[in-house]
């Protein structure tokens, strides 16, 4: 097995791909107001230098709409099925976005 480290700038653009990817899945749930806010997020992210206010703020909103307010922790959830669907996408990608957030909270 191999353990690849990561830095936090990887880590960033890599949660900004992630929730890049999951806002078209929460649309289709209809979710709207939790994607414009990921969405929100992403770009101070993209805009924030590393370690300021703007930047942990843009952290703290990805991760309180998975605990808080959108409650989208429910999308992280495993469901038990043979077949890859949009609802197994959604929740490997919305695990993926929360981790990678959890991952970048100081």
């Amino acid at each position: 097995m191999t353990v690849i480290k990561r830095n936090r700038v990887s880590t960033t653009s890599d949660l900004i791909a992630a929730i890049e990817k999951l806002c078209p899945l929460l649309e289709s749930q209809k979710e709207f107001d939790a994607v414009q806010d990921l969405r929100d997020a992403a770009e101070r992210l993209r805009t924030a230098t590393e370690g300021t206010a703007a930047h942990k703020q843009a952290i703290r909103s990805i991760v309180d709409a998975f605990d808080g307010e959108h409650e989208l922790m429910a999308y992280t959830l495993q469901r038990d099925t043979d077949q890859w669907t949009e609802v197994e996408e959604l929740s490997q990608v919305s695990s993926r976005v929360l981790s990678l957030a959890r991952r970048l909270i100081y």
